[in-house]
């Protein structure tokens, strides 16, 4: 029985037509109507097929009560072929009214055994409808003049003789009533599972609604936690660079001595010192960098340069490096344009930072920078600046992760202190504050390509940024 069920709930829901399948309210009325028009002419049915064999003489009139009643099933079809839900209601009720009518003209008038199925018209129109008072106001009027126009041709006409037996139409009214009641208790058995379902649906939608504002208090509590932590880093990545300088100072001095005294092994300890002092800056600004951008306190000093000549400042900054690793690297200009209104210094410390992992990832391999012109929201105003090598490429499991992981195992590896992973993760983040779009593509054993998309014009993503050019600007 169940498994029927559900076939006929698929049945029904396959008439629904799409453009009222996401309205809840529409759908279940559609649904209603869909199964009043499927059950309603087998139930409907069983009363001119009883005139038939109590009939001694059936005639025409329960032909037409036959076909009035099996064209119910044409509403279907003509619902899944998206036509006017609401023309639909009012053909179908006109329908009902016409074959509830023509029974009782020709048996019995107002004592015909099948007036009962009038009842079931403004029960019906409240389940196609529900609270649609316009449509309800058409449809009673339909009811009310229906009734009138049958009742002056009942008693302005002769209806013809039936000759029906008093005892074969006892039995007919039993059948009607049973008929009728089978009927509105399959509407009603419905309409009830689609009032459950939305007690069940309000239910829901109340613990959702506590859930989100719990969910929201959470955020807001994670915020302020957020803010906290950030003001934290950055008032200990203060404090921590003072006296990490004073170490770098004095190891310099250290050495110099050692290069003085020509004491080799004083100056190798002192080298070391000073090498691990000056990644320990590096970390510090990183943090202090990330905190400020979490926190909305980053500083950028907007103004106007030429593209090319950063380009090159960026260039000569890492060639000595690159050629200590074997490294080969070439600039490609391949756009006309070159003024850009940005924050040189943080450009250049998002373009150092891909560049510098070349060496240490990539060693030996041939590194073309090109910049190009490039579209973000209209034709040509931005640069696309992409750093693309020949190495070893980066996996797919750690490409996925590679600007959010703030621990490289792969560079903690292959470095001296530690990777570049926050680096990283920093100027990901950097080069969103400033407007940028960076992303990464690589493929194992043919290489890796960053490519930023640079706004022509300052156009930062950070609150606090909208000022007047050539201003330092927080965000």
């Amino acid at each position: 029985m169940k498994n029927l069920s559900a076939r006929y709930q698929r049945l029904i829901d396959y008439f629904v037509p799409e453009t009222i399948r996401n309205d809840r309210e529409a759908s279940n009325q559609a649904r209603m109507f869909l199964i009043s028009h499927t059950m309603g002419p087998i139930l409907g049915n069983s009363v001119p097929i009883a005139l038939y064999f109590v009939d001694p003489t059936p005639g025409l009139d329960i032909l037409v009560l036959t076909l009035s009643i099996t064209a119910f099933w044409v509403f279907p079809f003509l619902l899944r072929r998206d036509w006017d839900y609401n023309a639909l209601v009012v053909t179908s009720v006109l329908n009902l009214n016409f074959c509830i009518y023509w029974s009782c003209y020709f048996n019995g008038g107002v004592l015909s055994p099948t007036l009962p199925w009038v009842l079931l018209i403004p029960i019906l129109s409240f389940f196609y409808i529900g609270g649609n008072a316009r449509l309800q106001g058409k449809l009673m009027s339909i009811f009310a003049g229906a009734f009138g126009i049958f009742l002056i041709l009942y008693y302005t006409t002769n209806p013809p003789p039936n000759d029906v037996p008093q005892v074969a139409l006892v039995a007919l009214g039993g059948v009607s009533t049973i008929a009728a009641l089978c009927y509105v208790a399959t509407m009603a058995i419905y309409y009830a599972r689609i009032f459950d379902a939305g007690v069940e649906l309000e239910s829901e939608v109340r613990r959702r609604r506590q859930a989100t504002e719990k969910l929201r208090g959470a955020i807001v509590a994670a915020d302020e936690a957020g803010k906290h932590k950030a003001e934290f880093l950055a008032r200990m990545s203060h404090e921590l660079r003072t006296p990490l300088n004073a170490v770098i100072g004095y190891s310099q001095i250290l050495k110099e001595d050692a290069v003085e005294s020509q004491d080799p092994q004083m100056r190798e300890d002192v080298d070391r010192i000073h090498d691990a002092g000056q990644y320990l800056l590096r970390l510090i600004n990183i943090v202090l960098d990330l905190s400020k951008i979490e926190a909305g306190r980053m500083l950028f000093t907007v103004e106007d340069h030429q593209i090319i000549d950063l380009l090159q400042e960026a260039t000569s900054n890492v060639r000595q490096a690159m050629r200590e690793a074997g490294n080969t690297l070439e600039l490609f200009i391949e756009t006309k344009e070159s003024a850009i209104s940005t924050d040189s210094q943080r450009l250049l410390q998002i373009l150092g930072a891909i560049l510098d992992n070349v060496p240490m990832h990539a060693p030996g391999a041939h590194v073309e920078l090109r910049c190009r012109s490039a579209t973000i929201g209209l034709p040509g105003d931005a640069y696309a600046i992409s750093v693309r090598d020949n190495g070893s490429g980066i996996p797919p499991e750690r490409l996925a992760t590679l600007f959010e992981s703030l621990v490289d195992r792969r560079d903690a590896a292959a470095s001296k202190y530690g990777g570049t992973g926050l680096n990283l993760t920093i100027i990901h983040k950097l080069a969103h504050a400033m407007g940028c779009d960076l992303s990464v593509e690589s493929e194992v054993g043919k290489g890796t390509c960053f490519t930023m998309l640079v706004p022509r014009a300052w156009s930062p993503r950070m609150p606090n940024a909208a000022q007047p050019a050539h201003a330092t600007r927080a965000a």
